[in-house]
């Protein structure tokens, strides 16, 4: 799944890579399989940046005064529709053969974060960033978001425009402990 290594080299904070690292996890709690995809992986991004230590991207939704609890939430129980949804399309599970016999669900997580990544690796450019945060993952979230995704966050005030703009008042220093060098999201 998600290699460490890789996304330090890629620039990713420790932060960010624990966003990340959360994903395998939580899609596990949900028995997600088939519903391992680009939008349902978009949703946990977003429930695990919730859910973990207040970075920048976090702050810049609290700064928003998005009730982050009631986020968290509402996309919770889209991801739960999207997973039914697709669990319903898909049928049952298939399992493969291990090269040691045994027989286990394989999931590809790598295929459906690589966009993510992507456009976190993106932002973090335009934004002439030399690292990777939370709120780089957090734009990456609502700029790829489904149309599903996409009302929830519209419901909760939430646009990337909006956002980008916060994050850049949260980096200039509105708030120094988050924007100090040494400790971005």
């Amino acid at each position: 799944m998600i290699q460490n290594a890789k996304l330090s080299a890629r620039g990713f904070t420790t932060s960010a890579v624990h966003i990340l690292e959360q994903l395998g996890p939580r899609a596990a709690d949900r028995r997600m399989s088939a519903e391992v995809t680009e939008q349902s992986i978009n949703m946990l991004a977003l429930l695990a940046l919730l859910r973990w230590e207040r970075k920048v991207g976090l702050a810049a939704l609290e700064r928003m005064n998005v009730n982050v609890d009631s986020l968290a939430r509402r996309v919770d129980q889209t991801l739960s529709t999207l997973c039914h949804d697709i669990r319903r399309q898909a049928g049952p599970p298939q399992y493969q053969t291990l090269p040691s016999g045994q027989r286990a669900l394989v999931v590809d997580f790598d295929t459906p974060l690589e966009p993510l990544l992507a456009s976190a690796e993106a932002e973090a450019l335009w934004m002439d960033h030399t690292y990777i945060g939370t709120e780089h993952l957090l734009l990456g979230v609502i700029r790829r978001s489904c149309p599903r995704l996409r009302e929830v966050l519209q419901e909760h005030g939430i646009t990337y425009v909006r956002v980008k703009g916060i994050i850049i008042e949260v980096l200039r220093g509105a708030n120094p402990e988050l924007s100090r060098p040494d400790s971005p999201g």
